[in-house]
């Protein structure tokens, strides 16, 4: 008898812990499955609510399943720089150009980080630098629809360097 209301004890103690244990893991198994295009997309909405930190950890959390992916530090970058454009901390800056610049060393071939950073340095007022970055994107993607407002920054850049 006695055994057997310790069982029972046990049983209300230990199965309840189980379940939730169970419940955990699966959890913690879902999130492992999530791929890096749904981190991506998750930090492309936080960024559109203005939520750059929170954007930039799920850029990170994507990366880190692919850390091969030019288009997530694209977006990274992105969200480094409305961080810069909210704080105007040079660090967010800084940032915002190292992933650019990993997104071109990891997919010379994207035309997208090649642009962005030509605007990163045109804004900066590095025209004649932003006019290689920005000649180098419409090199790789001629059809740009805003083609025509980039060679106008392209001429900048060019009148600074003569």
């Amino acid at each position: 008898m006695v055994l057997l209301r310790i069982y029972k004890t046990a049983a209300k103690i230990i199965l309840p812990t189980l379940a939730f244990m169970i419940i955990l893991s699966a959890c913690a198994g879902m999130e492992g499955k999530k791929s890096a295009t749904s981190y991506f997309d998750e930090g492309a909405l936080l960024v559109k609510k203005g939520k750059y930190e929170e954007a930039i950890k799920k850029y990170k959390k994507g990366l880190r399943r692919e850390p091969h992916s030019a288009v997530g530090y694209n977006y990274m970058a992105m969200a480094y720089r409305y961080k810069y454009e909210q704080l105007r901390s040079l660090k967010w800056r800084e940032k915002e150009i190292e992933a650019f610049k990993k997104a071109i060393e990891l997919d010379p071939n994207f035309y997208l980080p090649y642009i962005n950073l030509g605007k990163t340095y045109y804004d900066m007022g590095t025209f004649k630098e932003a006019a290689l970055y920005f000649k180098k994107g419409l090199e790789i993607f001629p059809e740009h629809p805003s083609r025509e407002f980039i060679e106008q920054m392209i001429q900048e850049g060019e009148k600074e360097g003569s």
